[in-house]
């Protein structure tokens, strides 16, 4: 995966509920709206989580050990996904949230690997990614900059093709809570990493500043509904929302490689003709009158004396007799 080309990426997340035909619909439809890849989650219950552990505040629907146990797919339903992404021509990209789901996604043939926020500080985990030899995206979360610089770290030793997204663990994400400024201090810390943003804040707004700070890999949860069940659903983006946000990436990426050089107008000469204003008569003037600036106007087009020129013009006199809305020439005037 090359992390120096801008990459659109939908977070399915978790929306599919465990339904394999949801998820490809989702993959599907992701790829329609334009996005250059599509990411899930690999959760296998008992390597991830003990049986009573806290909910999180934004999903209490389900106890975390039965939900993603319901949830999960096995290794040919997980086949079917990526072969899904492949005839769609999206990269295929997962968060393993164990070691044993790393491993699981190397047996696949995993595209990329995305560190989850709350990995940050597994050090065995991030060791044994850093081994992988695959793509790895670091999501910075819920992370200080010390936890996060002993994470990047571990794969900067070894050379590892690393990403790095700036990321709030917040969902929805308050605007204030955004933290556009990090990706600055990322380029500063970790120059030539490849950097992204994830976002959690409703609508595109943050995702297009981040693209325009530098940050060119944008994920976004993406829904085929935001009624659908889950802890997902209600932050992520409608097929719609999407289409908008890859569109609006992909033309600031074009405005972004074209800069426009106005040290010159010619290329809109026609243009100015058209929309621009020349000196004219607003009374007759015959032949050898002295000019006042009561007997002269400015009207379109621009295809006479331009307008700039008025005080220049005063007290010489007309070289032939000029009419009413008369464009005036320069060879229209005794200089």
């Amino acid at each position: 995966m090359d992390f120096n080309k801008r990459k659109i990426i939908a977070e399915l997340g978790m929306t599919h509920d465990g339904s394999l035909g949801q998820a490809k619909a989702m993959i599907i439809a992701a790829a329609e709206c334009g996005v250059d890849a599509v990411k899930l989650q690999t959760h296998i219950s008992e390597a991830e989580t003990i049986h009573n552990a806290p909910q999180p505040p934004y999903f209490t629907a389900e106890p975390r050990y039965e939900y993603f146990k319901r949830t999960a797919f096995n290794m040919d339903q997980w086949k079917e996904l990526k072969e899904c992404a492949k005839e769609n021509n999206v990269e295929f990209i997962s968060s393993p949230f164990s070691i044993e789901a790393i491993d699981f996604l190397l047996e696949l043939g995993i595209d990329c690997f995305k560190v989850p926020s709350g990995e940050i500080t597994n050090i065995p985990y991030l060791e044994h990614l850093a081994d992988a030899g695959v793509p790895v995206i670091v999501s910075s979360g819920m992370s200080s900059l010390e936890e996060l610089d002993e994470c990047m770290q571990i794969f900067l030793r070894k050379n590892c093709n690393v990403s790095l997204m700036q990321c709030t663990s917040e969902y929805p994400c308050d605007p204030k809570h955004v933290g556009l400024n990090i990706i600055d201090l990322f380029k500063e810390k970790y120059p030539g990493v490849p950097l992204g943003f994830s976002d959690h804040s409703s609508g595109e707004w943050a995702a297009i500043a981040a693209f325009q700070k530098g940050a060119h890999l944008i994920e976004k949860h993406f829904t085929l509904s935001k009624k659908m069940y889950g802890p997902d659903a209600k932050m992520s983006m409608e097929p719609a929302e999407m289409t908008q946000l890859t569109d609006s990436i992909k033309n600031l990426e074009i405005a972004l490689a074209n800069p426009v050089d106005k040290s010159s107008a010619d290329e809109f000469s026609n243009m100015k003709e058209i929309f621009q204003k020349s000196i004219v008569s607003i009374t007759d003037i015959p032949a050898g009158t002295p000019i006042t600036e009561d007997m002269l106007g400015y009207k379109k087009p621009g295809t006479g004396l331009p307008t700039k020129y008025y005080k220049e013009i005063l007290g010489h006199t007309a070289k032939r007799d000029l009419h009413f809305d008369d464009i005036i020439n320069k060879e229209d005037i005794n200089w």
